[in-house]
Parts: C-alpha cells; structure tokens; sequence
C-alpha cells in the first residue's frame, strides 16, 4: 500500500463505482475493473476502501441517505407509505444496482433511519408493533426486489437483442393462460410502472384491512 496518501479522492473512487456499475454491471465489479477505470494501481484505492465489501458499504448508506432526504412528511400513512415506494424506486433506479448493493450490506446507521422513518408512518395506527414492523418490512423488501428484478430484465434483453436472428421464442402452446394473455400483450407489463402500483396498491390495501379491523 502507499506510504503516502494518494493524489485521488474518495469522491472519485465513489463516482467511477457508480460509472463501472452502469457500465459493467455488480457481476463484473471488481477493485481491479475500478482501478482500470481510474487509470490507479489498486492499491491506491484501499488506501481509502480496505475492500470491496467496505466499498459496497459506502455506496449503500450513500442510498439510504439520498432516500431519507425525499421521503415525504406529510400525508396519512398509506399516502406516505405509497409516496415512499415511489421514492425508493426512484433512487434505487437512479444509482446503479444500488438495490443489490443494499442486499449485500448490513445494515448500518443510514439505513436503520430509513427503515425508522418507514415505522414512523404507521406509528399513528392501531397496528402492533410486530405488524408495523413486519408491514414494513414486506414494503421495503417489495421495492429493492422489484428493481432488482427490473435489473435482470434489462441485462436478460441484452443478448436477446445481439441474437435477434436467432429464434428466441418459447413455444408457448402448451401453456394456454399464457398463450392468451401473451397474444393480448400483457407480458409487456413486467417491470412496468403498471406492475409495480398494483403490487404496492395490493400490499397497502393488506395492511389497510388489518388497521381497520384492529
């Protein structure tokens, strides 16, 4: 490692990680990619990161704290729940493969005031505090997954497109719900904006049921 501290900042480590993550995707991030990327030699870069995993650290409360900053302060706690979804969503598209990044950190200050705020929305019902708890859980867990799976998607389109003379389609005769629903274009709902509201519209109206019947 050098004795001294390096002519590089944290600052542009954490940029050119987001830069190889849009490019290159979390599967192909490496310190040595990174390093490549910021024309250093490795060891330069844990001057600052003593590993990958301290990296994937930083960038990951780098999100909960973006996310904190917008999640909204007003509204009753389903209109702020639904708000928060959108909000997360957003970020989490906006900083890439931020939500496998969150599932591969433990979860730190940052995060622990995300997920508080979160509580806090239903604080004002008559929910236990295992169903606030487990409620919001279930929320949050909905949205990194549902860009994480946008993600896979997108990466899955990628060589589909480059083998476009190639036959890519399954035959799905067999599968006569699938077939119909494929002919009537519903297929084009995965990762749409359309899907994600009617699954977080499903979980709010769980929860609803359970707040009123408390």
């Amino acid at each position: 490692m050098p004795k001294r501290r390096p002519h590089i900042s944290e600052e542009k480590i954490i940029g050119a990680s987001w830069k190889l993550l849009a490019d290159q995707g979390i599967e192909n991030f490496t310190m040595r990619n990174l390093s490549k990327e910021l024309n250093v030699q490795a060891p330069t870069i844990y001057w600052y990161f003593e590993s990958k995993q301290v990296l994937y650290q930083t960038l990951a409360n780098l999100v909960s704290r973006e996310i904190i900053n917008d999640l909204p302060k007003q509204g009753n706690w389903r209109e702020r729940l639904l708000l928060s979804a959108t909000v997360i969503r957003s970020k989490l598209q906006q900083f890439p493969c931020s939500g496998q990044l969150l599932m591969k950190s433990r979860p730190e200050a940052d995060f622990m005031e995300m997920f508080e705020l979160l509580l806090q929305m239903t604080e004002p019902t008559s929910l236990t505090d295992r169903q606030k708890f487990s409620y919001t859980t279930h929320v949050l867990n909905y949205v990194i997954n549902f860009v994480v799976e946008e993600y896979e998607q997108r990466k899955l389109q990628i060589p589909l497109e480059e083998n476009s003379n190639e036959s890519t389609h399954v035959d799905l005769s067999p599968f006569k719900l699938l077939q119909r629903m494929h002919g009537e274009g519903i297929f084009k709902l995965i990762g749409s904006d359309e899907l994600f509201n009617s699954g977080i519209s499903l979980l709010l109206d769980g929860i609803e049921k359970r707040v009123n019947n408390a």
